[in-house]
């Protein structure tokens, strides 16, 4: 045994000095880990300090050592391949006994890595915005010199012109000495290690470098290359266009009752009134504003929920959240289990007609957790795996360049890349989307879920330079919500916040225009129903209403959502106009079934309005009431408003459990918690020109009531009298459910039998 480890270190010191890049690229990577797990782990999650909460995450620490080998691994595995490849014709010298001078190759990875974190950065400065502002604050200044002096085009291709020049060196290197089986190699090594980085495979760029250093002679003559050269091109190529072709998973055939595609537009917490059409402002979402002159377009519409997961269940269900049973952002497998069971959804329907799909980032981390119903789902989970994946790869900041792309794309080496809340840029998620638009045998039904315009808002280049250019703060670049802190920023700061959100909006109707052009290129736009619209809003620091969204109900920021309707040409209802009359997110499900003819069960007991069959006038004959509730609380503190006279439950990191029977899903499980989070909600009904808004509170429940015409930012309550026939119909509501009863003046929800 001692004879074997003599000659093993014997021959790790010949390979080391040597300078084999296989263990140099190793002892690099190593180094940049280390280093980055020392002075970037952090308990600031979203700019929230969770410091006092350490000891919950003393039992994932199983799951960060996974992940952290993960990354280490993935790392390794692209710096490697990296150094082959930049090295050019001094590897295969190496390999034929010449050494590499060692410094060569930890300058090549340096500079390599050196471009690649300034391209991402200038790209996605929000992706490093804890790195800048909470661990690094005395490098900001490289942040903002990089951002206002360069494009990621600059850097990109500096890497571009050093890597041309060390491919065209190994070429007329194996050229000049007639090895064609080397430049066979070669050639073959770049086609694979860029295929599958393409495809974030890490395990398939190990296998490509590995190929590449081996010596296999497989040619005879300069034909033979030519040929094995063309040969393996084009089965690069097919290979990946079949890879891409079979991304659509559902290939039964079944009849269907109509043609016509539905396309769901959305993007989380977008404000109606912030829409250039509705501002006045031409170039701010001129996408959104041509599709609104050629639609529908329903001015006074809003959102049963200001929260994306019980928001979305109300939208695709027709139903309150009370009886489909999502009722919160962290639902367990019990009050999921009627969604798509029970309760019908509009992708459960259409799926029996169409191809049904959902592609979304981010924050369309709810659709993997419940049975909506879609066939296709291409969004990220959220579990406690996807929590920890996540930490680490925000504090392994050396790795975040390849992971976000900055490598002449792909390099999503780790699933949860995708879920990072401050990487929402579209262009990631969009190529699913018109994989959707293929032709098949039957029509698509497919939801469009964009995260950039969710905080901490996240604009890719070159759309975060919209906003003030002599600001330089803490959100330049992004905002996170911290739901405990009730400072309220100066007039200098919010009007940055208002701005970061708007470059997202910007973003977001760059996107839209991206899809409406896909649709028309491929002749699909006069034959979908395309509807645009949000889950919810966004309080922007109007009145005290602090900023996010879930907490509260009052303005009109957070309910208040655009909802624009462009059906198809064969439907026979064309006129274009705007509607004021007021309307919900539960009118959809009807309105969806309506102009494809697809008859409505009575069972389904809509509460939503079929929008088709609009009154000739611009609003209702009568004075329509909607619904709306809160989320569940984030923070058990602050002086915010809402949380003065507010029913208090633990934060939510106290407040959740993980389920290893259910995925490691985060969920709030515990039967006193839940019913209690469902009896402090405040709750509402509006009309054109009033709001009621029930609000429980340890001293008894409390009606305000607002006019909503004089005052949209509710901010002068009226005696509760002015809207007593809100608070009979609010009553009558809940009651009449079957889901609640009351105990005085309180709504109590009831057990399930």
């Amino acid at each position: 045994m001692s004879e074997f480890w003599l000659k093993f270190k014997t021959f790790i010191r010949s390979e080391f000095n040597s300078g084999n890049p296989w263990i140099h690229s190793g002892v690099f990577v190593f180094v940049l880990t280390l280093i980055c797990l020392l002075t970037n782990t952090s308990l600031h999650v979203m700019g929230v300090d969770i410091s006092e909460f350490i000891s919950l995450f003393y039992g994932l620490i199983p799951l960060l050592l996974k992940d952290l080998g993960g990354v280490f691994v993935s790392s390794y595995v692209f710096f490697v391949g990296a150094a082959i490849l930049f090295l050019g014709p001094e590897f295969s010298e190496w390999k034929h006994g010449k050494e590499i001078k060692i410094y060569k190759i930890y300058l090549i990875l340096s500079f390599v890595l050196f471009l690649l974190f300034c391209g991402s950065v200038s790209e996605y400065p929000q992706v490093y915005g804890e790195f800048f502002y909470y661990r690094h604050s005395w490098m900001v200044g490289f942040l903002y010199f990089i951002t206002d002096h360069f494009s990621p085009f600059f850097f990109k291709s500096v890497l571009f012109l050093f890597l041309a020049v060390q491919v065209a060196r190994a070429g007329f290197y194996f050229w000049k000495f007639k090895s064609y089986g080397s430049l066979i190699r070669y050639s073959v090594f770049i086609i694979l290690f860029y295929f599958f980085h393409l495809l974030g495979s890490a395990w398939g760029v190990l296998v490509a470098s590995a190929f590449y250093s081996l010596d296999i002679q497989f040619y005879r003559s300069k034909k033979d290359l030519v040929f094995v050269l063309i040969a393996l091109l084009g089965f690069g190529f097919s290979f990946f266009n079949g890879v891409q072709k079979n991304k659509v998973l559902s290939k039964e055939v079944l009849e269907h009752s109509s043609d016509t595609n539905v396309l769901i537009i959305s993007a989380d917490s977008i404000r109606q009134d912030q829409l250039g059409f509705v501002k006045g402002e031409k170039n701010k979402t001129p996408n959104i504003d041509g599709l609104a002159a050629e639609s529908l377009v329903f001015l006074d519409h809003h959102s049963t929920i200001p929260r994306t997961f019980p928001s979305w269940a109300d939208f695709l269900s027709g139903k309150y959240s009370f009886e489909h049973g999502i009722q919160d952002m962290f639902p367990d497998k019990e009050d999921r289990s009627k969604l798509g069971n029970t309760v019908a959804t509009l992708p459960g329907i259409l799926g029996k007609s169409h191809r049904t799909f959902v592609v979304s980032s981010f924050a369309g981390d709810i659709f993997p957790r419940a049975n909506w119903g879609f066939q296709n789902v291409y969004a990220p989970n959220f579990n406690a795996e996807t929590l920890t994946q996540q930490r680490t790869i925000e504090s392994q900041v050396f790795f975040l360049p390849v992971l976000t792309g900055t490598f002449f794309g792909g390099g999503e080496y780790l699933s949860s890349i995708r879920s990072l809340p401050s990487l929402g840029d579209d262009s990631r998620i969009l190529t699913d989307l018109f994989s959707v638009f293929d032709k098949k045998d039957r029509p698509f039904f497919a939801l469009y879920f964009s995260s950039v315009t969710h905080f901490p808002y996240s604009p890719p280049y070159p759309f975060y330079k919209n906003t003030d250019h002599h600001y330089y703060g803490p959100s330049k670049y992004f905002r996170f919500v911290d739901p405990s802190n009730s400072e309220k920023p100066d007039k200098k700061e919010q009007e940055q916040i208002r701005s970061i959100y708007s470059a997202s909006l910007t973003a977001f109707d760059f996107s839209v225009g991206k899809i409406l052009d896909e649709l028309k290129r491929r002749q699909l736009y006069d034959d979908t129903l395309i509807i645009l619209t949000s889950d919810h809003g966004e309080s922007l620091f109007e009145e005290d209403h602090s900023h996010g969204h879930g907490e509260h109900l009052r303005g009109e920021g957070v309910t208040k959502i655009p909802l624009i309707i462009k059906f198809p040409k064969s439907f026979e209802r064309k006129e274009v106009r705007n509607f004021k009359g007021i309307t919900t997110s539960l009118d959809v499900f009807p309105t969806v079934l309506s102009t494809l003819g697809v008859p409505t069960n009575p069972e389904l007991s809509l509460h939503g309005r079929d929008l088709t069959k609009l009154p000739k006038a611009d609003t209702w004959p009568e004075d329509r009431s909607v619904y709306s509730e809160t989320g569940i609380w984030f923070s058990d503190r602050g002086d915010h408003f809402f949380q003065k006279d507010r029913i208090r439950y633990p934060n939510i990191l106290e407040l959740h459990t993980i389920d290893p029977n259910d995925g490691n899903s985060v969920t709030v499980s515990d039967p006193y918690a839940k019913e209690t989070v469902l009896f402090s909600k405040h709750r509402m009904l509006q009309t054109r020109t009033k709001k009621l808004i029930y609000i429980p509170s340890p001293g008894g429940v409390v009606y305000t009531c607002y006019d909503r015409i004089s005052d949209p930012w509710n901010t002068k309550p009226l005696p509760a009298s002015y809207c007593g026939d809100l608070q009979r119909k609010l009553e009558l509501l809940l009651i009449g459910s079957g889901k609640w009863k009351k105990a005085g003046d309180y709504f109590l929800p009831k057990s399930e039998l």
